[in-house]
């Protein structure tokens, strides 16, 4: 399966600096929990619904420079097929997964991009 996302060049080495400047690791995965979480309950809404399992198991996974949103889990193995499909069995593709993290890519930038001054501004780093 390949996946989607937005990857921005010079991130990793950014979050070094403000570490190194005194900002808090916590502030930061704070920061990508909050942009993780709007994906994920974006994908969720786009989900097809029949027991409701899929759309529960979509959750945020987060780090200090990163945030990756998941589908399904051993109780739930039908995820990816959902959402990139399976054409040897008839079953297209919905994409509800790809498709929140396109819609939802200028607004994580920019709110990352909120979320990173405002951590500047909070430290005093500016």
């Amino acid at each position: 399966m390949s996946g989607s996302g937005v990857k921005i060049e010079g991130l990793r080495e950014t979050v070094r600096s403000l570490e190194k400047m005194g900002v808090s690791v916590d502030d930061l995965k704070a920061a990508f929990k909050r942009i993780g979480q709007k994906v994920a309950d974006d994908a969720s809404s786009r989900v097809p619904k029949l027991s409701g399992r899929l759309a529960a198991s979509i959750r945020p996974s987060n780090t200090k420079n990163k945030s990756v949103v998941r589908a399904g889990s051993a109780r739930v193995p039908y995820a990816g097929v959902i959402n990139f499909g399976w054409p040897a069995r008839s079953i297209e593709a919905t994409g509800f997964l790809t498709d929140a993290d396109r819609a939802m890519k200028s607004e994580a930038l920019s709110e990352l991009d909120q979320e990173l001054s405002d951590l500047i501004r909070k430290y005093g780093l500016n």
